[in-house]
């Protein structure tokens, strides 16, 4: 049996590896929208010698870009290195899935995570998404792994998971949410508290908080004008349908912007009906959210501070959600909805086709090479398999959708502890991480939801493990023959 096992799993870790090898593509950046803003802000990042950002951006990857421009690198190395850290996070997860289930088996989902178009892509991406999702499942891994670890490494990987999932939240504010979550699992895990226990605990949280604080969009806001007011002028675009309906908020409106009241609600209008609508949120927040005519009306003069405009978008926002607090938590629950039933975005691989000017004008006055001409980037498994891809990973979601059903009635009758507090670990872990999405985004959730997928992965293997084990536990040993 013991032999039988091994060659499965050989079986599995060698069709793993060659996905992986599979995938690998040639380190061709890919260009988004967002890319020269993360772009600029490496390079004041780079000259100030503190992080500094522009257009709101996190300055997680910014300092990340600054690093390897530093080295002599260019976007062509950011690509190599997002592939390494992706391609370490599928052996990773891998590992603590056979680790935690003990099961060859449990690599399926994490094999076809490794061959997913649409999570693929990102690798290519200059944009902070790869590297933020290594380190927001890294951080879920290091408490998975000590569940099972000896008392002394435990406290030490609970620590690391908890500084892990902070820096990850400097790449994308969005995972704040996961890091605040990590910390009182990890006190869960490490109980019972010892005082060397605590005293390693609150060093990695106060180590964990002094880099957030001085790394994240927090501390580095204060050195773009338009990062001030960003974070809070995107709530409230992202519920610009809450705000026009509210009365509350339109008297709001009028107190704050005065005599441009009339014209700014006017404008509001506009800019809810017009351009691309993002199917989720049922209309265009970026056109609300650039529109930096909105912040002229909020202005009382020439000299306005950035700080009261982003106070008035907040008021606004605030007193729309009070007033229409059932739309507000319909909209949270509907984008709930969508991640919980997506958690596997059934789309494939996106054909990317943008313009590099801005980002090669910006690396040639750096002394850098030019941004490679944007264009398509295609021949990642599964990517032409069409419908019978979208068949797959739709499957996918509804299985995760079984399989969090199942977790919930194992954990409610109390048994097999053990699965319960890993399987726990994954999706308190999960909904964090799309929550913070949820309640202040609320665009197309798979934008925001592909950190989670891996995530998803390992929770299918353990969840599948365990209802095998379960079947076999309750199979008669003897079974008498059919007469």
């Amino acid at each position: 049996m013991a032999r039988k096992l091994n060659a499965v799993a050989l079986f599995c870790w060698t069709i793993l590896v060659v996905v992986i090898v599979v995938s690998l593509r040639p380190p061709v950046p890919l260009i988004g929208d967002d890319t020269p803003d993360y772009v600029e802000s490496a390079f004041r990042t780079l000259e100030m010698l503190r992080p500094t950002v522009v257009a709101g951006r996190d300055p997680g990857y910014p300092i990340f870009l600054a690093l390897i421009f530093a080295a002599g690198g260019g976007l062509s190395t950011a690509v190599l290195l997002q592939e390494a850290t992706w391609s370490a996070l599928m052996i990773a997860l891998a590992a603590t899935a056979q680790k935690i289930t003990g099961n060859a088996y449990s690599l399926a989902p994490i094999i076809l995570v490794a061959m997913y178009p649409g999570l693929l892509m990102y690798r290519n991406l200059i944009l902070p998404e790869a590297i933020y999702a290594v380190l927001l499942n890294l951080s879920v891994l290091s408490l998975l792994l000590a569940t099972s670890a000896k008392n002394p490494i435990r406290c030490w990987m609970v620590a690391a998971a908890i500084l892990i999932a902070f820096v990850a939240a400097c790449f994308k504010i969005q995972g704040v949410l996961v890091a605040i979550a990590i910390v009182p699992l990890g006190v869960w895990i490490a109980w019972p508290l010892t005082p060397a226990r605590v005293a390693v605990i609150v060093l990695s949280s106060a180590s964990a908080l002094i880099i957030f604080a001085t790394t994240s969009r927090v501390n580095s806001s204060s050195s773009d004008r338009f990062s001030v007011f960003y974070g809070r002028k995107v709530l409230f675009c992202n519920h610009l349908n809450i705000v026009l309906a509210s009365e509350a908020a339109r008297r709001e409106i009028a107190v704050l912007a005065g005599d441009h009241a009339d014209a700014m609600v006017s404008r509001l209008a506009t800019d809810l009906h017009s351009g691309q609508v993002w199917p989720v949120l049922g209309f265009n927040s970026d056109e609300c959210s650039l529109d930096p005519i909105l912040d002229q009306y909020l202005m009382r003069d020439d000299t306005s501070p950035p700080y009261e405009i982003s106070a008035s978008y907040q008021r606004i926002f605030l007193v729309a959600i009070l007033d229409r607090p059932l739309q507000y938590i319909g909209k949270v629950i509907h984008q709930m909805y969508n991640g919980f039933w997506f958690s596997w975005p059934p789309h494939g691989l996106i054909p990317i086709v943008t313009s590099t000017e801005q980002v090669s004008e910006l690396m040639k006055e750096h002394g850098f090479p030019a941004a490679a001409p944007g264009g398509p980037i295609q021949g990642w498994l599964l990517s032409d398999f069409g419908r019978a891809s979208f068949y797959l990973f739709r499957g996918l979601s509804a299985a995760f959708v079984a399989a969090v059903a199942c977790w919930l009635i194992i954990t409610i009758s109390r048994r097999r502890t053990e699965f319960s507090l890993r399987a726990s670990i994954v999706i308190i872990s999960w909904t964090a991480a799309i929550l913070t999405s949820a309640a202040a985004h609320t665009v197309d959730i798979w934008r925001y939801l592909v950190p989670a997928a891996p995530m998803v992965a390992l929770f299918l293997s353990m969840v599948g493990t365990e209802l095998t084990e379960v079947v076999n536990a309750r199979r008669p040993e003897h079974v008498p023959p059919f007469v």
